[in-house]
């Protein structure tokens, strides 16, 4: 995953001095890669360690290999921010702003994806002998459509969103079966829990999350990241779904063109 989709990815859960220097990253995409440490440090009035502790938390070494993979990103995608929507927007501003930011998350989605992953879960899934989606409170909903998608094309899926239910599925989890958690805060622990569970015994595990540092995905023969839309948690509460449902859309199509042949 590009440098920049793992910082859009961890933006929301970071300190705010951390947050501070992703900001700056963000906002200068071709200027920070090639800064040094202490200057990224003092544009941002914050200290040396915190720009090394963000380099760490997104998966690298030291600021060195963060700042080359600043640079490969850099030069590989071009970065598209559309403002932030503001309560004092009009409905029209609203609307649109909406719109650009829904395309610019499936489009970040799309660059960080790893089709090869993702062609490779379609296999699985085709022979699969049952797959178990999991999924609670606000990732509720996308497990519930990921199974239904599922059952639809034929295939023997259910979806769960209660930990007792789960548990009872875990003791009966084989070898052929596959696993797959949902997480869009990735910091959901009964999801980490169930998702090594399920590996212990074997099953294939999968995980969807919205944040690039999930625990679960220690445990996860495949990881998808998908890109978050903080403006709309930030106004409604809860996020949406929409590079979820990309990201099924696109499984969905695999799988159909499979069962066709």
């Amino acid at each position: 995953m590009p440098a920049i989709m793992k910082i859009k990815s961890a933006y929301a859960s970071l300190p705010t001095a951390e947050r501070r220097v992703a900001e700056f990253i963000l906002n200068n995409p071709a200027k920070a890669p090639l800064m040094v440490i202490n200057e990224i440090a003092n544009e941002v009035g914050v200290s040396v360690p915190s720009v090394t502790r963000l380099a760490k938390k997104l998966g690298y070494e030291g600021f060195l290999d963060f700042r080359v993979a600043l640079a490969q990103g850099s030069a590989a995608m071009e970065i598209e921010t559309t403002e932030p929507i503001s309560e004092k927007d009009s409905d029209a501003a609203i609307i649109e702003k909406t719109f650009k930011s829904c395309a610019e998350a499936i489009e970040d989605t799309l660059k960080a994806l790893d089709k090869k992953a993702l062609t490779n879960l379609a296999d699985s899934i085709i022979t699969a002998r049952r797959i178990i989606v999991f999924g609670t409170a606000a990732s509720a909903t996308f497990a519930y459509d990921l199974a239904k998608q599922l059952v639809f094309l034929g295939f023997d899926a259910v979806s769960v969103n209660d930990t007792m239910t789960m548990e009872l599925y875990s003791k009966k989890l084989q070898r052929d079966d596959l696993f797959i958690g949902v997480t869009r805060s990735g910091r959901t622990k009964i999801i980490t829990e169930t998702v090594k569970t399920a590996k212990q015994r074997g099953a294939m595990t999968v995980l969807i999350s919205n944040y690039v540092n999930a625990a679960s995905s220690n445990y996860s023969d495949f990881f998808f990241c998908t890109s978050r839309l903080d403006d709309i948690k930030r106004l409604v509460g809860r996020e949406t779904n929409i590079t979820m449902s990309a990201w099924l859309t696109a499984l969905t199509a695999l799988l159909a063109v499979r069962k066709a042949k």
